[in-house]
């Protein structure tokens, strides 16, 4: 009796010490996410968590290759990063830019890496309302204190509005109004169920579509839009919204857009301009996207003379200005299609475009029959495509703070899923 109580002691402490373990891994990786999260508008900073993230991804891929595999939406964060990197390598060989090609090509896989301790804490633990908070708090301190800039000519640090388009903490650089518009989908979502028991919660979102329109992005108003459009449909198909609510939240809408649209003549300009397009020259372009169609021309001379391999990430520039294709100096093309295609060719654009299709093909197919987690399958699929929509003007696919903004994305939008009906495989066992 004696010898079997001490076993049974043994067998509970052996539980409690691996549950504890347990515990220690999802602080660890979670508070790393977090603060990937909360450093994205102070640059390099985010990639420190981001480094360690992913050198816990790869020991995770070392060890237990087959169980993440089989994992459905982590074999579909590899896809993707296969379709992305790849290409890259096999373009060294056709490489203008040769080094730095080749630091491209062996730092981008790291970022992915580092999302894989993510989902692989939410395979056994829910995170989804964990993340979803954080964005959400994050977007809307974010948010406020770029509005706080535009009204009182600093923020809460200090950094000063020069007077055309806030910054906030992301300054000196013009990103927050992108950064803000590929997090729109989980602010969302995140207002969403909160607002289930506070209706105020459902204004949230129109505060960070204010800084979105304040950061003069056009980029980012236009993501900004079509997720709102998308969203918006869904939930008041989904959910059968009333008419009178559909008609409050679209009122309060289009109040915010309209009084930040008033309070910012720089606004209206930017936004004025856009019906240059309506001139289909390259000029009207130029003046609707701040000179990005003389790049995107230049760009697709460079792609009709070497369309099948392209001339290696960030090769663009220079072969343009040795063939006369552009003037002045541009550091890539401004459109993710053109980006992936003059880079790393056909082949490239193919494997880009064929594993995002994929993943939308799969986040619809997996939603169907998932009931009340078709939100989480429609904020997915909405951030992910924002995330790698071909059409995005504003950054490059290869840069290594797009890299950083594109994964935190990812790991956001898949590791809710794990927790859906039609989960691919049984808990593998791991750390």
């Amino acid at each position: 009796m004696v010898s079997g109580g001490l076993r049974r002691e043994s067998g509970k402490s052996g539980m409690d010490g691996r549950a504890a373990q347990r515990d220690w891994h999802l602080l660890f990786v979670v508070g790393l996410t977090v603060l990937a999260l909360f450093l994205l508008p102070f640059g390099h900073g985010v990639f420190v968590p981001l480094a360690i993230l992913a050198l816990v991804g790869m020991g995770l891929v070392a060890t237990y290759p087959a169980t993440l595999w089989r994992e459905r939406w982590m074999r579909w964060a590899l896809v993707l990063l296969l379709a992305l990197w790849l290409p890259q390598v096999f373009a060294l060989t056709v490489a203008v830019d040769f080094d730095r090609a080749l630091r491209t090509a062996l730092t981008y896989p790291l970022f992915a890496m580092a999302i894989i301790p993510i989902l692989w804490v939410a395979r056994r633990r829910e995170l989804t309302n964990a993340l979803l908070y954080v964005v959400l708090a994050l977007a809307v301190f974010w948010s406020l204190d770029g509005i706080l800039q535009f009204l009182a000519g600093s923020n809460i640090v200090g950094y000063p509005y020069d007077g055309r388009r806030i910054d906030g903490l992301f300054h000196p650089t013009l990103r927050m109004g992108v950064v803000l518009a590929h997090l729109l989908p989980f602010v969302l979502e995140a207002s969403r169920r909160l607002a289930a028991s506070n209706r105020l919660a459902a204004l949230l979102p129109l505060v960070v579509v204010i800084a979105i329109l304040l950061s003069g992005s056009r980029a980012g108003m236009l993501a900004a839009a079509v997720t709102l459009l998308v969203y918006g449909v869904f939930l008041v198909g989904f959910y059968r919204l009333r008419a009178r609510m559909v008609f409050a939240l679209v009122v309060a809408l289009i109040l915010g857009v309209a009084g930040a649209l008033w309070a910012s003549p720089e606004t209206r300009d930017r936004l004025a301009v856009i019906s240059g397009m309506a001139a289909f020259s390259v000029e009207g372009l130029d003046q609707a996207t701040a000179n990005r169609g003389t790049i995107w021309l230049a760009s697709w001379r460079v792609i009709e003379d070497e369309p099948l391999r392209g001339v290696g990430v960030r090769g663009v520039e220079p072969v343009a200005k040795e063939r006369g294709y552009a003037d002045g100096a541009f550091s890539h093309t401004h459109l993710y299609l053109l980006d992936v295609w003059v880079s790393t060719g056909l082949v490239g654009l193919a494997a880009y475009l064929m594993a995002l299709l994929g993943v939308l093909l799969a986040l619809w197919r997996h939603a169907v029959g998932s009931g009340a987690h078709i939100p989480l399958f429609v904020m997915a699929g909405i951030a992910i495509f924002s995330a790698l929509n071909p059409l995005n003007a504003h950054w490059t696919v290869y840069s290594s703070y797009t890299a950083a903004v594109l994964w935190l994305v990812l790991a956001v939008a898949l590791a809710p899923l794990f927790h859906t009906p039609g989960r691919s495989a049984p808990d593998p066992p791991g750390p």
